[in-house]
């Protein structure tokens, strides 16, 4: 048996519409919406083991493997909840997760509002992240504006949009300097030739998503706590 990663993806329909019904005094309003879809849809997920990726916000990714469908309808029953659109939810597995969104996108469009889709997966399912962050951030930025120090991670995200995302990986920005990359678990040694000097990464394999994020923060804490600033990645997974 193979290896997989499930993605879901979410999507509000209509959204353009109605942000535009909402006349011009609308943006504050669009985000207070916004948050909380965003809100629901992360504790509904977590607590089955996923995690949620915002990502333009009428669309949203769900990092879901071992996640089964009765957890995709709870979901979707959540955002009917309180979304202002209708809204359907796709769910497939793939050999990398950009694989799995192409092949969950796929399914969605064919899919009639407020209904989800959950593909079987044949492989066992799985989940490969990196925790990464930039090495003493703290002290490089301080002293300096907020504003540029967020411009520094802007530039850090979109270098890892593109590298990451050429081995099959999603990101996601957590805040702060941190960063989390989705990625096949054949690509955790090309992650090395990703990161440089000024960046380190712990990696964690588990069954779902909430399980790897766990295991990453804390191989992230090792190389914190060992000093070593040559040590650029440990990987820790799942017996």
């Amino acid at each position: 048996m193979g290896k997989a990663v499930r993605i879901s993806v979410v999507e509000l329909i209509g959204y353009r519409g109605w942000t535009e019904s909402l006349g011009n005094d609308r943006e504050w309003r669009i985000q207070i919406i916004q948050s909380r879809l965003y809100s629901a849809l992360q504790y509904v997920a977590s607590r089955a083991g996923g995690f949620a990726l915002p990502l333009r916000y009428d669309y949203m990714l769900v990092v879901s493997s071992n996640m089964g469908p009765e957890r995709h309808r709870e979901m979707l029953d959540e955002l009917l909840s309180i979304a202002p659109t209708p809204v359907r939810v796709a769910s497939a597995c793939g050999s990398t997760p950009r694989d799995a969104e192409a092949r969950a996108s796929e399914i969605l469009r064919g899919l009639e509002p407020n209904m989800h889709a959950y593909e079987d997966c044949s492989d066992e399912e799985y989940v490969a992240t990196a925790h990464i962050d930039i090495n003493d951030f703290t002290s490089k930025t301080d002293g300096r504006d907020v504003y540029g120090t967020y411009r520094t991670v802007l530039d850090l995200l979109g270098r890892l949009y593109r590298d990451i995302g050429r081995l099959g990986g999603l990101v996601s920005y957590l805040g702060g300097d941190n960063v989390a990359a989705f990625i096949p678990r054949s690509s955790v040694v090309k992650l090395a030739e990703v990161l440089d000097e000024e960046l380190k990464a712990g990696v964690g394999v588990a069954g779902t998503a909430r399980r790897a994020l766990r295991l990453a923060a804390e191989a992230l804490h090792e190389i914190r706590a060992s000093g070593n600033k040559e040590r650029r990645i440990v990987v820790r997974e799942e017996v």
